[in-house]
């Protein structure tokens, strides 16, 4: 998994910049994959916060560069998401 390279990055950078957070979101995430549990407990392993909220798999964010953004679209549930992770990245570094 590429996310062990990408921890130790962070450890790194955060080293020598004590202030900087960083967390795990699940992203591009398959609807009910069996597999997302057991990803998540094995993340939660990692020294990096994983956060709560999940960004799923759908077309409007692969189309959202020609359409003008996922926010000014039509999939409710993909703005849900993102307003979501939003919303959880300013409470965290907020803290």
């Amino acid at each position: 998994m590429a996310i062990r390279s990408t921890v130790a990055l962070v450890k790194e950078a955060q080293l020598k910049h004590t202030k900087l957070g960083a967390g795990i979101v699940l992203n591009m995430i398959k609807h009910r994959s069996g597999v997302t549990g057991e990803v998540q407990e094995l993340l939660k392993g990692f020294d990096v916060p994983l956060m709560n909220t999940i960004v799923h798999d759908r077309v409007s964010f692969t189309r959202s560069p020609m359409t003008g953004g996922v926010l000014s679209g039509e999939d409710s549930k993909a703005k849900e998401e993102i307003t979501a992770l939003a919303e959880e990245i300013v409470n965290y570094i907020t803290m």
